[in-house]
């Protein structure tokens, strides 16, 4: 039975492992499928994109954004009930795919299905509130189907939001122009009218409205109106022919002959070769003519006026028959006229109230009602007064003249405090002004009248907010939102009141009282999506990761699945250094959606955090592990290469590292990063030809002093011989002779160490001396290596033979042991000597202590050394202080008397600098001084120079 259960537990791994390979490729080439598909729909091939398409989701069905692109060909090849059917799905499974709204709005309109259209507007902007882009989509549906009033309530809304952008006015515009010509085809030509106004408000030089503006004038009979757009037109352009034909005809359809006739002779002036003008000239004065002879009321009335200039019937009639032909210049006219014999006369005065407000001159029409006011109080006089004075100054904030405008309004709280649309209108005059003082004491005066006026109250609230005296504003919000709890507005009002406060407490370092802000918001609307993300921010930006990630977890329980706040959640926990937690976030994200290039780079940046984390703690195979992961998704991110490179030099696993650097060259050809970490891999392995030819090429791309330098290292690696020169010269305060010695050495590298072969030559008054010498370093591992020599000469001047031998040992924190012998024969004295000594470096410096001891028989010294180095340019230059004791059988300068010298004592002070030419030429010289002590109160000096030449070749 055991046997039979582990069978089975195998076998559904491997079914298991093969299933989520065959998930996996499956993916993959529904990907590549999907990538096809994009490139053949640029070309517009879209049959061909449609057949792609379908392979891909026949292997991923449920890959929603080649359903989406399903959807879109379908559109673009007019297969509309198909489109609908992949975007319906689409929003079904991704209610915020907002592509999806486009392409679903787009097909609806396509096909004049536009209440379909107009819902999946309202739909987009319920799940993106306040879009710019959707509102502009819903203007359209609605211009479409000829719903002006909620058009024209959208497009006030979205130009009193956004006045500068020059989208949403040329859709304000395009709204007005489409609405002005649906009411001309209705016959409306007064509310065509005011669409045209509207245009020329925002755009005056807009031809378009203008002329319509002026033929639904015409069409309406308002020639008046349409005279008064003609002469503003003429303002601009004095000599315009078609504005002055224009004017010639309203004048002639007024039946004001005279002043046409004034407009024809203006005409024919400016342009007398006009054959159509002149034609006019004939035709326009018989029409007169026949006009007035067909006994015209107002001609009688004006002939009876002249012979009777106090008649008041004939004043009255002229009068009525102005204002009723819209004439209200020629009305005033003739009421200033009767105003001039009789100016107390009520009746002239009301009548010129009405021409003055027929025209539109409210702040004129205002001082006059003030005046009647005055003279006889009465309600419904008072009424028109503050009506006439708010108009007034209403025209004045259109022309933005905010102090007339303030004047006016406050003309009109004087007569009527409570007058709610004069105290809204002033505190909104003072708050375009940005007069927050103003504007609250006006907001204050309205309170007091209605204290429980939700409307003033928000303004004040609103006004307190945008002066940043938040916590005042808050209190109202607070206050309305319990008044109100049925009404999201206001719970809305207060949150986005201390949303506003939180961002600016931010924006000044103030995070402890920003958090503050946002707790309160989220005891308003605990889902409110702003304040939980800034929380989440805001903790893990003061070094709170736990309460950060209680704040996302919050979030998710609202918002589950949420890509954004499942990122944040990554991110909390990537800051916590729980990188596998993260990556296992961010690789859920990158599955389900693998185009979308920020969860990928995520979850790359999470596998990279963990790799780093295990190279701090010393676990190299792990983070290598991780930077292979991250290779497998990104064969070219650079920083996982490197560190991968640097941990395989770390292990010595040099060829791997090659391999990674050759990748790293592949996708970076030229880089000098991956060159370098080429070179300095072929350098640990010891292959220093071919780490001088990457570094030939680091130095062609990058020629620096630093990469030279390196070149010229990793060549003087290559080379394996030198040629040497010396030269000593000692000399003595107790002689006049000089004893020097010159050498020629010849030295062979090796794998393993080096080995050399001297000639020294030395002029006695006894003779010519000759020594031959070999000497070699052998190195057995990386810690142990061994020094022998050999000496033999012609006993002239140097000893008959030399001999030394001495193994070096190399310990932890790099401390160095030697054990070793020396042997010396100088005509019948034989000695030998133990050696041993400690040496450590200490940074660039270097100490070394060596000791002697010396047997002749029957006797036997003691000498010691001490040798300090301080080593510059990678410990190729060095300043050397030596300072010994006693003779050692070390010390060429006196080997010769090294007989004679033993058992003295002798001090020596020396000192020394080596320098390296390009890692090729090696210059030294050396300066010592011995003294010795020959008897009780006797002493003698010795001088050593020492000058060494190296070449390597």
């Amino acid at each position: 039975m055991a046997v039979l259960k582990h069978l089975l537990t195998g076998i559904v791994v491997c079914l298991a492992l093969q299933t989520q390979a065959q998930v996996f490729k499956q993916k993959n080439n529904a990907e590549g499928l999907y990538d096809q598909a994009i490139a053949e729909t640029k070309q517009q091939h879209y049959d061909k994109a449609i057949a792609l398409s379908k392979q891909a989701l026949q292997q991923q069905p449920d890959f929603i954004d080649q359903q989406l692109l399903l959807a879109r060909l379908y559109m673009l090849t007019k297969q509309y009930d198909l489109s609908r059917k992949y975007f319906k799905e689409v929003l079904t499974k991704n209610p915020r795919y907002r592509d999806a709204y486009y392409y679903a709005i787009n097909v609806e309109l396509t096909t004049g299905r536009y209440t379909e259209a107009e819902c999946y507007a309202d739909e987009a902007l319920s799940v993106f509130p306040g879009s710019l882009d959707f509102m502009l989509k819903k203007l359209g549906i609605l211009d479409v189907q000829h719903k002006t009033y909620r058009g024209n309530e959208l497009a006030e809304t979205l130009m009193s939001k956004y006045p500068e952008d020059t989208t949403v006015r040329n859709s304000y515009i395009e709204h007005y122009l489409l609405s002005g010509r649906y009411y001309q085809q209705l016959g409306n030509t007064g509310m065509a009218r005011q669409s045209y106004d509207k245009v020329l408000l925002v755009d005056p030089r807009n031809q378009q409205a203008r002329e319509a503006s002026l033929a639904a004038a015409i069409k309406g009979g308002s020639y008046q109106s349409a005279l008064d757009q003609v002469n503003e037109g003429l303002t601009a352009y004095p000599g315009s022919y078609d504005l002055l034909m224009r004017k010639l005809g309203i004048l002639q359809e007024m039946h004001a002959y005279a002043e046409a006739l004034s407009t024809l002779q203006e005409i024919l002036r400016r342009y007398p070769g006009d054959a159509k003008a002149r034609t006019l000239e004939t035709s326009l004065r018989m029409e007169a003519a026949t006009y007035y002879a067909n006994t015209d009321p107002y001609t009688l009335y004006e002939g009876v006026l002249e012979k009777n200039p106090g008649n008041r019937e004939a004043l009255d009639k002229l009068i009525g028959y102005s204002m009723a032909r819209g004439a209200y210049k020629e009305a005033l006219a003739w009421i200033n006229r009767g105003l001039k014999n009789n100016p107390t006369d009520t009746r002239l005065l009301a009548l010129k109230l009405d021409v003055l407000e027929g025209d539109h001159k409210y702040s004129t029409a205002a001082a006059l009602a003030e005046l009647l006011y005055q003279r006889a109080p009465n309600p419904e006089l008072k009424e028109r007064l503050v009506l006439l004075q708010t108009a007034g100054g209403r025209e004045y904030l259109a022309q933005q003249q905010y102090d007339l405008a303030l004047a006016s309004f406050e003309s009109a709280l004087k007569v009527n405090p409570n007058d709610t649309t004069v105290l809204n209108l002033l505190a909104n005059t003072y708050i375009s002004q940005k007069n927050t003082p103003a504007a609250l004491k006006v907001l204050d005066q309205a309170l007091t009248y209605y204290p429980d006026n939700a409307y003033f109250l928000l303004k004040k609230s609103s006004v307190l907010a945008d002066a940043g005296r938040y916590e005042e504003a808050a209190v109202i919000a607070g206050q309305l939102a319990a008044r109100f709890p049925a009404d999201n507005r206001f719970s809305s009002n207060l949150a986005e009141m201390r949303l506003t406060a939180g961002r600016i407490l931010m924006k000044g370092e103030e995070y402890d009282l920003a958090k503050q802000q946002f707790e309160q918001v989220l005891a308003i609307v605990p889902s409110n999506q702003d304040a939980l993300e800034y929380m989440i921010n805001l903790e893990s930006a003061t070094g709170k990761p736990d309460s950060a990630l209680y704040y996302a977890d919050k979030a998710l329980g609202y918002y589950p699945g949420n890509r954004d706040f499942l990122l944040k959640k990554a991110s909390v926990l990537q800051d916590n250094h729980d990188y596998n937690a993260a990556a296992a976030i961010t690789a859920d994200l990158m599955s389900k959606y693998p185009y979308t290039l920020k969860y990928k780079t995520a979850y790359i940046n999470s596998l990279m955090s963990a790799g780093t984390e295990y190279q701090r703690n010393q676990q190299p195979d792990s983070a290598l592990a991780m930077f292979n992961q991250v290779l497998a998704l990104n064969h070219k991110d650079s920083m996982a290469l490197l560190y991968s490179i640097n941990i395989l030099n770390g292990q010595q696993r040099y060829d791997s590292a090659l391999a990674y650097t050759a990748q790293g060259i592949k996708y970076y050809p030229g880089n000098e990063t991956f060159l370098m970490k080429r070179a300095i891999t072929l350098e640990n392995k010891k292959d220093f030809a071919a780490a001088a030819l990457v570094a030939d090429s680091v130095v062609k791309l990058q020629p620096t002093a630093v990469n030279t330098d390196y070149h010229d290292y990793l060549q003087s690696k290559t080379l394996k011989n030198q040629f040497g020169l010396y030269y000593l010269n000692s000399s003595y305060d107790y002689s006049d002779n000089k004893y020097n010695i010159a050498t020629i050495e010849y030295r062979r590298f090796i794998k393993r160490g080096s080995y050399a072969v001297q000639l020294n030559y030395a002029g006695r008054q006894t003779g010519n001396g000759l020594q031959g010498l070999a000497e070699m370093y052998y190195t057995h591992n990386t810690k142990l290596y061994s020094y022998g020599m050999v000496a033999y000469s012609n006993k002239t001047v140097f000893p008959q033979l030399r001999a030394a031998y001495s193994i070096f040992k190399t310990f932890k924190k790099e401390i160095e042991v030697e054990l070793g012998g020396r042997y010396l024969n100088l005509d019948s004295t034989s000695s030998i000597s133990g050696v041993i000594s400690v040496a450590k470096p200490f940074g660039d410096f270097w100490v070394n202590l060596r000791g002697f001891v010396i047997s002749e028989s029957p006797k036997s010294y003691t000498a010691f050394n001490l040798t300090t180095r301080y080593y510059m340019n990678r410990r190729q230059d060095y300043l050397q202080v030596v300072a010994g004791l006693g003779t050692s059988p070390d010390d060429r300068s006196r080997l010769v008397n090294f007989p004679n010298l033993t058992g003295l004592l002798t001090h020596s002070v020396g000192a020394g600098y080596q320098k390296v030419f390009h890692y090729r030429t090696t210059l030294g010289l050396y300066g010592t001084w011995i003294n010795q002590k020959i008897s009780d109160t006797g002493f003698q000096n010795q001088y050593d120079i020492y000058v060494t030449l190296q070449r390597k070749f």
